[in-house]
């Protein structure tokens, strides 16, 4: 079970941080021997398990140790606050960079959507092409070609990565609103 505090995980995060066993303990507030028993097996009390388990997150260790850093020797501090600064900027970027399950199932189910439509404007566009031969319009036929031409080439890109953000969906959206808006004019006007 991932919150149960093990002393294999204890160390682990303190090695995360490159703090020896005494530093890790003084930046946390938990005494030293007690930090020691933790790590030899001793399950931690409760409130200092959940202290254990924020100090997984690289945010925490920076408050504590620009609060209580000071009480560690300079090459550990310095040590430990690279690497926390580091995990804090990844962590970051991360955050940024990351959807959540619900923003995912949106935008694919958009990008969906939006290749259905592209692929019912290609059929509209090959019927009115049709039409345009029938009619004998060559100039109204090779304008609907070219349409059909362009949304069979952005098409696919549709479901590229990036256009997995609304701004581009709304983009190729529009484009397909034009392409049906100009097909349905030139045959409006051809009758």
């Amino acid at each position: 079970m991932k919150d149960v505090v093990t002393a294999q995980r204890i160390r682990e995060i303190r090695s995360k941080y490159g703090l020896s066993q005494k530093a890790f303990a003084q930046v946390l507030g938990i005494g030293t021997a007690t930090m020691a028993r933790y790590e030899a097996g001793d399950p931690p009390t409760k409130a200092m398990a959940n202290l254990i388990r924020a100090a997984e997150n690289p945010q925490f260790m920076r408050d504590c140790l620009e609060r209580d850093g000071s009480e560690l020797p300079p090459r550990q501090k310095e040590k430990s606050e690279q690497l926390v600064y580091a995990l804090c900027t990844i962590t970051k970027e991360e955050d940024e960079m990351s959807l959540d399950i619900n923003q995912i199932y949106e935008i694919t189910l958009r990008q969906e959507i939006l290749n259905e439509k592209a692929a019912e404007i290609m059929a509209d566009l090959d019927r009115l092409i049709r039409k345009a031969n029938d009619a004998n319009d060559r100039t109204a036929a090779l304008i609907l070609d070219d349409l059909a031409t362009q949304i069979a080439i952005f098409k696919p890109t549709i479901v590229y990565e990036e256009n997995s953000n609304h701004h581009a969906l709304d983009c190729i959206d529009d484009k397909l609103e034009v392409i049906r808006h100009a097909s349905r004019t030139l045959l409006s006007k051809a009758a």
